[in-house]
């Protein structure tokens, strides 16, 4: 107010001798101008007024203007001083101040500056004694919104310049985006294109490359896809930023609507410094997944937990491929242990969500819809997955634990499809986006009484909820306006109106499956439990635990390795540094993996009436290739894939007569055969346990147990 009282004071005594004179001209002196203009433009510094404008270069970039001045602290449009004055439309940049804002800050199109009268020849050849230019070595590119500027209410003249700049900024992130998918057509073509060139040379293969171009037209289709979605999602947070800065702000915390804590969930904080204690995987051992798994084996031994190398590194490999997982195991076996140990191990969130028998459906595993509260109720699943949501980088395992004492097949079918999904981040559907909108406007509905009923009683515009009960006027005016004739009765709906409102914040209609979060089953196989049907089989990855007191433990120790490093803290891993859902490799009979896999399921599983499809054939070579990855040897990954996917689903009669005409019990022997051809020069300290002598002990056990082969008996 001081600043603002000398200004006026200055202003005055200027005009002192002028007092009949006419309004400002040219014949004015440039000092009795810029009070004039700092005065109108709300300016507290004469010498220094300072604006935000959007730089347009001329056509041959050599000079510019800035457009549409905002004051430069409080964000407000500026306006003509005088009425014949353009000044507030269009300031000129000289060509040197363009060079050197290119010099420090590259293409911007948002600026901050001083600004100087231009000189009395060109003021005169404007006709506009207003008229300005840049001030030298002032102008910097706008490379934040300041503080001072805030979201105050919906009538803001900030608020336009505010929503531009979030326009113009989510439309360079969709350029950004839309190069890089542009990028991926192109190589998708060009590999068409080869596709092509070979069909012409290689008649032979004909079938094979039709049904490849058919694969890559796929792709391109899926891309197309990718792009129209992140598309439409960019779009939609536009549209969303625009609502929530006009319909929402400081005024619905007023009234009690929502909490401050509710907006900083709708705009997260961007670009927070990851705060977990622990080394960085980055900067240590970047890549190196058997590096990772000796610190993760030393870093638990330390604490009193003991695994086996070659189970970490499975684990990790099984992690990578981002398919379920499902530890199975007798009690105590260390199978939930291992998913919090490594959580913990890598920095990252658990959590355990325990299976109750009575599961049946997916609303026992996701939560439900209450239409008569209008409320979502959720399940510890989806919390954990919301969580994870709000921290993307930051890796998140959910623990289903007892999996199976309910039938997999009937709470997490819907699931099960879609993490079948692996060009992009499936959708998860919770309630009708309809419920979203009827949220939105009742709440519109509610601002516009209230503001109507503050306006009548003669409240101010940041009167809260409570200022308005409490005024006997403004209480009485808005339950007239919304129909309602007691008190009791407009609490009610507000706290309805907040309900909706904070449920609809907390708990969407839908989002994507977050990226970051890996889900791990883990089950007993017991008489109070289900076995887990051929669906489920067919879709997941088994490892089997062990009773961990038969392990000799004077021989783990030995694999443990000496780190320079602090082991009591965690390795800290990015969410990407685990791997991201990728497309399955595609089924090349020329690969000699694809030819092995299709050779054990032809001559021995379909006998057998053992289902082994595409589908888990590319699973298997997903695995294979991630554990080229981490350097476990094409022998010990193999050994690992029967394990995982062939051998749990032998549950079968060896005494019947297989559809070939042979004995079952031969099929398998023969099946025992082929494998310990095809894994001969096995390094058994690399894996938990032998394939093929697991296979032995199946059939043994087949003996005692009135000839049932039964991988999942004891």
């Amino acid at each position: 107010m001081a600043s603002d009282l000398t200004i006026e004071h200055a202003f005055d005594v200027t005009r002192g001798d002028r007092s009949d004179q006419e309004p400002p001209s040219l014949t004015w002196s440039e000092a009795d101008l810029r009070k004039y203009l700092a005065r109108e433009w709300d300016q507290y510094d004469p010498a220094h007024i300072r604006v935000i404008g959007r730089l347009r270069l001329a056509e041959a970039e050599s000079f510019g203007f800035l457009e549409e001045l905002h004051h430069a602290e409080t964000g407000t449009r500026l306006g003509s001083p005088l009425g014949n004055s353009r000044v507030h439309q269009r300031v000129f940049v000289p060509a040197s101040e363009i060079k050197d804002l290119q010099n420090r800050w590259g293409t911007t199109t948002y600026t901050v500056a001083e600004l100087d009268l231009s000189p009395l020849e060109e003021r005169r050849k404007r006709g506009d004694p207003f008229a300005c230019k840049v001030r030298r070595g002032t102008l910097v590119a706008l490379s934040h919104t300041p503080e001072s500027w805030g979201i105050r209410s919906i009538d803001s003249e900030s608020v336009p310049l505010l929503v531009e700049i979030a326009r113009q900024a989510i439309d360079e992130r969709l350029a950004d985006e839309t190069a890089e998918a542009n990028e991926k057509l192109c190589a998708a073509r060009s590999m068409l294109e080869e596709v092509a060139s070979e069909k012409q040379l290689l008649g032979d293969e004909v079938g094979r490359l039709k049904r490849e171009v058919s694969e890559r037209m796929e792709c391109i289709e899926a891309l197309n896809s990718q792009f129209m979605h992140r598309r439409d999602a960019l779009e939609i947070r536009v549209r969303e930023l625009e609502a929530l800065l006009r319909e929402r702000g400081e005024r619905m915390i007023a009234l009690d609507l929502v909490d401050k804590a509710d907006l900083e969930k709708v705009f997260p904080h961007i670009g927070k410094p990851d705060e977990r204690k622990g080394h960085c995987y980055g900067e240590v051992i970047a890549g190196n997944f058997q590096r990772l798994a000796s610190y993760i084996q030393t870093h638990l031994w330390h604490k009193g937990i003991r695994y086996t190398r070659a189970q970490l590194l499975d684990f990790i490999t099984l992690l990578r491929t981002n398919d379920l997982i499902v530890l199975a195991g007798d009690s105590g076996s260390g199978k939930s242990s291992l998913v919090k140990a490594v959580a913990a191990a890598v920095g990252g969130r658990c959590t355990i969500v325990p299976v109750k028998p009575n599961w049946t459906g997916s609303d026992d595993l996701l939560g439900y819809y209450n239409p008569i509260e209008r409320r979502y109720h959720p399940s510890q699943f989806l919390l954990a997955l919301l969580e994870a949501a709000r921290e993307p980088e930051i890796p998140h395992f959910i623990c289903l634990d007892e999996m199976n004492l309910a039938r997999v097949e009937y709470y997490f079918a819907d699931f099960l499809s879609l993490l079948e999904t692996r060009g992009e981040a499936p959708w998860i559907h919770l309630y009708s986006a309809a419920e979203e909108r009827q949220a939105v406007i009742d709440n519109k509905i509610f601002l516009a009484l209230e503001e109507e009923a503050r306006r009548r009683a003669g409240l101010p515009g940041d009167a809260s909820f409570n200022d308005i009960l409490m005024h006997d006027e403004a209480n009485l005016e808005l339950r007239r306006l919304a129909g309602f004739q007691e008190a009791d009765t407009l609490l009610n709906h507000h706290a309805k109106i907040r309900r909706a409102i904070s449920g609809l914040i907390d708990i969407p209609a839908g989002f994507r499956f977050p990226s970051n979060v890996w889900i791990i089953g883990a089950i007993n196989v017991d008489e109070t439990t289900h076995y887990l049907s051929p669906k489920i089989l067919d879709r997941a990855h088994i490892m089997r635990f062990r009773n961990p007191v038969l392990l000799d433990w004077d021989e783990v120790e030995g694999e443990l390795e000496e780190f320079e490093l602090d082991l009591g803290l965690p390795m800290k891993l990015l969410a990407t540094d685990i791997g991201t859902r990728e497309e399955y490799p595609n089924f090349d009979q020329a690969d000699p993996h694809v030819r092995l896999l299709v050779g054990l399921a032809r001559n021995y599983l379909d006998p057998l009436g053992v289902e082994f499809g595409l589908r888990a054939i590319r699973q298997s070579l997903n695995y294979i290739r991630r554990g080229e990855e981490a350097e476990i040897g094409a022998v010990t990954a193999l050994n690992n894939v029967v394990l995982h996917k062939i051998l749990p689903k032998i549950i079968l009669d060896v005494e019947k007569v297989a559809t070939n005409g042979q004995k079952r019990r031969n099929v398998l022997i023969s099946l025992r055969d082929s494998l310990a051809q095809a894994l001969d020069g096995l390094d058994q300290s690399k894996v938990t346990e032998s394939a093929v002598e697991a296979l032995d002990q199946l059939i043994a056990r087949s003996e005692g147990n009135n000839g049932i082969a039964n991988f999942w008996a004891r």
